[in-house]
């Protein structure tokens, strides 16, 4: 199959994604540049089902497609990719630990907050939201919430 020629509609459906990915792939250099026909259709062969198959558990992984563009040039140059991952690994993972100390003293903020409200809330009246904003302002801003506001943002995604 590997000398097949597979239009953007048959690898989107045996990779898994939609074409206008492939497309988006295609201009970022994730892909190679397909073949064109004479007519102008694009051609790809099935080396490019496994780039394509690897995108999606790499960005659940952490991995940005920026940074899968210069994995996959590696990998498609003959150099061995591996070091380079296994430290943007070692990096993901020590954000990841900072973004979790992070959202564990947040949580922890928004509980004391939440404590101090019960009794607040019982005294206020309908007008007197402000005050109780007030107290949020001690609630640290970390670049994990800042993360958080932009899926919240964007319905969740990223």
């Amino acid at each position: 199959m590997s000398s097949q020629k597979l239009t953007v509609s048959q690898l989107a459906r045996i990779a898994g994604v939609g074409p206008d990915s492939i497309r988006h792939y295609e201009r970022i250099g994730l892909v190679p540049r397909a073949e064109r026909s004479p007519a102008g259709y694009r051609f790809w062969t099935a080396r490019e089902v496994q780039y394509l198959k690897w995108v999606a558990p790499a960005k659940r992984a952490g991995f940005t497609l920026h940074e899968l563009v210069e994995i996959f040039r590696m990998y498609r140059e003959g150099s061995p990719p591996c070091r380079t991952v296994r430290d943007l690994l070692k990096q993901k993972l020590s954000d990841l630990d900072r973004q979790i100390d992070d959202l564990s003293t947040l949580r922890t903020k928004l509980r004391q907050v939440l404590l101090r409200w019960k009794g607040r809330l019982r005294r206020a009246s309908s007008g007197d939201f402000v005050p109780l904003f007030d107290e949020l302002y001690d609630v640290p801003i970390t670049q994990s919430t800042a993360v958080l506001k932009r899926k919240n943002r964007k319905g969740g995604k990223q």
